[in-house]
């Protein structure tokens, strides 16, 4: 009897062994996918906080932006936003720098790699500064640092700083076409001219256009706008430089 029943008791623990290895693992709390992109990239996150604090101001303007809502938009807490940024004040300043400065970088980048004729050179950096303003934000967050100069000198002056490094570029493609026949004018003056062209008629029409019965597509002003750049710069054919 003693025997069977040691092999009973085995049997009994080779069963409870064998249904342990058989049953399945305990599930996991399931992780939010937002919470596992920032567990997984941290190094992204300042990037992103600029991205969804970019999209708030542009959406509703610096006075009613809060840093809350920056980190709901960027699926992080405010505490995080502060921690990075800082106030609300720097962090505009932040977005102003990440949102331009990057773009004239690529501006400065692509006159570097350029080859063919001054022309098509001059027609790519203005397009790109066309696109740009046209880009859904853009616009109103150069509105809100013209209106908010008196309180943040520093984003005036970046962007201020930002302009006349565009405009150095295009003075330099307008005189170099100069010397080599493709431009009759040149100059600071005719950089600035094209800058403020551009910004004008871009702001204009984001601004004004939702009031017009029939307002311009982009592409149409785009179109005119070439005309005139070509009629004002290009020299005529057979003009001596």
């Amino acid at each position: 009897m003693a025997r069977l029943g040691r092999l009973l008791k085995n049997q009994t623990n080779t069963s409870e062994g064998s249904d342990a290895l058989t049953k399945p693992p305990p599930q996991m709390p399931e992780i939010h996918e937002d919470r596992r992109r920032w567990n997984r990239r941290p190094e992204s996150r300042p990037a992103e906080i600029l991205a969804a604090a970019f999209q708030v101001f542009a959406e509703a303007g610096y006075e009613r932006t809060t840093i809350a809502d920056v980190g709901e938009r960027a699926g992080v807490s405010p505490a995080l936003v502060v921690h990075y940024f800082g106030s609300k004040g720097e962090l505009f300043g932040a977005v102003i720098q990440d949102r331009f400065a990057s773009f004239v970088a690529g501006e400065e980048a692509l006159l570097a790699s350029h080859r063919g004729t001054y022309r098509d050179l001059l027609h790519q950096l203005v397009r790109r500064f066309w696109e740009h303003l046209w880009e859904p934000g853009s616009i109103e967050l150069a509105l809100a640092v013209k209106t908010k100069r008196s309180e943040f000198p520093e984003c005036a002056r970046t962007l201020s700083e930002l302009g006349g490094r565009w405009r150095r570029l295009i003075e330099g493609v307008l005189e170099a076409g100069r010397q080599q026949g493709e431009f009759r004018i040149s100059g600071p003056h005719a950089a600035r001219v094209i800058g403020a062209m551009v910004m004008g008629v871009a702001e204009a029409s984001r601004c004004l256009g939702s009031v017009e019965s029939r307002p311009p597509t982009p592409e149409e002003l785009w179109a005119a706008l070439v005309a005139f750049l070509d009629h004002g710069v290009l020299a005529a054919q057979g003009e001596s430089r």
